[in-house]
C-alpha cells in the first residue's frame, strides 16, 4: 500500500512539472487619466490579464522549474467610446545569470499603439487563429519574450515563437491598431517581427547567444574571457549594421535595453580604448560609455 501511495504521489509531481506554466509576468496599469466610470469598468482588469497570461501553457518545452520573468506596464490614456480603450505599453523581460544572483534585461520595448475594447469580468481566452486586439498583442509579446529567452541560450531556438508572433501581425493587419509597419522612428511591432524573421538578422541572433551564454553565463567561471566574448558578440552586431546599412529596430532596441550593462561590465577592463570601441558600435550612447570611461580613468583620445 505504502508502495502504491508512493507511487501515485510521483506520478502526481510528475504531471504537476509537466504542465507548469513558463511565466511569471507582472502586469500593472495606470488609471489615472481615465474617468470614475471607465475605471470602474476596469476594476479586474490587471487580475484578469496576469491570469491569463501566467495560468497559460505556452510552449512544450521543459524549462527545469525555471520562469521566464517579464513585466507589462499599462497606461491608459484615453477611453474615446464606452469600454474602448487607447493606451501605451512597456514590455520588459528578464533572465537569470547562471550561478549568479544577477538577472539581465532581455527586452524593453515602449508601444505606443494598443486600442481594444473590455468589459468588466469579460473572460480572456486563448483562440488559435483568431485575431482579437486585446489578447493578440499580449500573445505576440509573449512569443516575442520567450523567443528572446531561448535564443539567449542558443541561436534559433527562438524561431518558432518569432514566427508565431509574425502569424499574429498578418492577422492583426486586417482588423487592428498599430499592426502596420510605421514611419519615421515609430516602433513597429511588424517591423521588429519581420526583422527577427529576416535571415539577414542571423547573425544578431547569434551575437545574442554568444554575449548571454557564452558572456554574461560565464562570468562565474573566467571573467577575463567572458569580457572578451561579450565584445567579440558586440563587434558582429556592429558588422551587422553596416552590412545592412539601415536603420533597425532589432538592433536599436537591443542597445537600448544593454547599454547600461555593457558599459558597467568594462570598468576596470585593461585595454584602454574598450569605451572608444563601445561608443563606435553604440553612437547613440556615446555619453554613457564616454561618462564611465571616466569613472575607470580612462579617457578618450
Amino acid at each position: 500500500m505504502k508502495t502504491l501511495l508512493l507511487t501515485a504521489a510521483a506520478v502526481l509531481f510528475f504531471l504537476q512539472c509537466s504542465i507548469a506554466q513558463e511565466i511569471n509576468c507582472t502586469v500593472t496599469a495606470n488609471l489615472d487619466l481615465l474617468n470614475s466610470e471607465s475605471r470602474e469598468n476596469l476594476v479586474d482588469f490587471v487580475s484578469n490579464v496576469e491570469q491569463y497570461i501566467n495560468s497559460y501553457r505556452w510552449t512544450s518545452e521543459d524549462l527545469g522549474g525555471e520562469k521566464i520573468a517579464c513585466a507589462l506596464n499599462i497606461q491608459f490614456q484615453a477611453s474615446p467610446t464606452s469600454n474602448t480603450y487607447t493606451v501605451q505599453a512597456f514590455i520588459g523581460s528578464r533572465r537569470r545569470i547562471y550561478k549568479s544572483d544577477k538577472s539581465t534585461a532581455l527586452l524593453r520595448i515602449l508601444d505606443d499603439k494598443w486600442q481594444f475594447n473590455y468589459l468588466r469580468s469579460q473572460p480572456l481566452t486563448h483562440t488559435e487563429g483568431r485575431f482579437d486586439p486585446l489578447t493578440s498583442f499580449i500573445d505576440y509579446y509573449i512569443n516575442i519574450i520567450i523567443g528572446y529567452d531561448f535564443d539567449s541560450y542558443r541561436a534559433g531556438d527562438g524561431t518558432p515563437y518569432f514566427q508565431r508572433a509574425a502569424d499574429i501581425v498578418s492577422k492583426g493587419r486586417n482588423g487592428g491598431t498599430g499592426w502596420d509597419v510605421a514611419t519615421g522612428t515609430a516602433f513597429s511591432r511588424a517591423q521588429f517581427s519581420d526583422e527577427l524573421m529576416n535571415p539577414q538578422f542571423r547573425e544578431f541572433r547569434e551575437a545574442v547567444e554568444a554575449y548571454h551564454y557564452h558572456g554574461l553565463d560565464l562570468m562565474y567561471k573566467d571573467d577575463g574571457k567572458a569580457k572578451k566574448n561579450i565584445l567579440a558578440a558586440l563587434e558582429k552586431i556592429d558588422k551587422v549594421q553596416k552590412r545592412i546599412n539601415q536603420k533597425s529596430l532589432l538592433l536599436k532596441i537591443f542597445f537600448d535595453t544593454k547599454y547600461l550593462e555593457i558599459a558597467e561590465t568594462y570598468i576596470g577592463y585593461p585595454d584602454l580604448e574598450v569605451f572608444t570601441r563601445l561608443a563606435q558600435i553604440d553612437a547613440n550612447h556615446q555619453q554613457t560609455y564616454d561618462e564611465y570611461s571616466r569613472k575607470t580613468g580612462i579617457e578618450k583620445p
